[in-house]
């Protein structure tokens, strides 16, 4: 398992410069990064140019920081029922994971529409992830849904491992997030045990609260016991990446530092060591 940070609120939305952000982030002991796939207001992956692409590459080679996952904004089904929304192009992210030598893309799902019968949307749904999931095994990239949320049309467990089945495709995946499980009432725990082998990425935040009402905080800061989902990840093998996710009203050299020191100490109790 290794433990890595995502730069999204940082360098996207408050608009820090990459190479002092990566810098830190390499300093601080992380192993990689997480990073948008797309820049600023657009859901192109092309708005991640080529020099920002070339860029991030460049610094991440050197400072021995891998690209562990590209995370894409606009949803599927959005996408689906009206292109006119903000476009969910995940070949183009493929394409842009490839260049960054990043083997995981992730994707939000998205609810079901009014006026749109659900079968034919959940049709839809499966064969784009199909589509997509077979250009990126011709490439090495590998697609995770980002977790479950109530008013997705994958709601539950049992709606994910219903999407799992249509699918079928072993390049595709779910993105663990303990957070969000938590504030759904999801154990964390039964729910790594039961999609193990799906369990492609992980992101790492904190709240306090249930859902609908609730505040993020710091990782390490909130309602979360890591040390519980260290040890669920260890007992199912776990052997990709936890990216730590803060928001943009966390200052980002305490989010950075303090994160660390919480995780490490939280996998520490779990006798989990991160690898580099």
């Amino acid at each position: 398992m290794r433990l890595s940070f995502y730069t999204y609120s940082y360098t996207d939305r408050l608009d820090m410069p990459i190479e002092p952000c990566l810098k830190r982030i390499a300093k601080t002991g992380y192993s990689g990064i997480d990073v948008s796939g797309t820049n600023g207001p657009s859901a192109d992956p092309n708005s991640f140019d080529r020099e920002r692409r070339e860029l991030t590459h460049r610094l991440a080679e050197k400072l021995e920081l891998r690209v562990e996952a590209v995370i894409t904004h606009a949803q599927l089904t959005d996408t689906l029922v009206d292109p006119n929304r903000k476009v969910l192009d995940l070949k183009g992210t493929v394409d842009l994971a490839q260049h960054l030598d990043c083997p995981v893309v992730t994707f939000h799902m998205g609810g079901y529409h009014a006026g749109v019968a659900r079968d034919r949307l959940w049709r839809q749904v499966v064969d784009a992830i199909k589509d997509a999931a077979d250009y990126g095994m011709a490439r090495h990239v590998s697609l995770a849904v980002d977790g479950i949320w109530p008013v997705w049309i994958d709601n539950s467990p049992a709606e994910l491992a219903r999407l799992f089945k249509d699918v079928d495709r072993e390049n595709f995946g779910v993105n663990f997030d303990p957070c969000y499980l938590a504030l759904m009432g999801v154990d964390p725990v039964d729910f790594a045990k039961q999609f193990h082998r799906r369990i492609l990425h992980c992101h790492i935040k904190d709240h306090r609260g249930k859902y609908p009402k609730w505040k993020h905080l710091l990782p390490g800061a909130g309602d979360m016991d890591y040390k519980r989902v260290f040890a669920a990840l260890k007992r199912v093998k776990f052997a990709h990446s936890a990216a730590v996710e803060c928001f943009t009203d966390m200052k980002f050299e305490q989010a950075c530092d303090e994160c660390f020191v919480d995780m490490k100490k939280a996998a520490g109790e779990a006798d989990v060591d991160f690898d580099k």
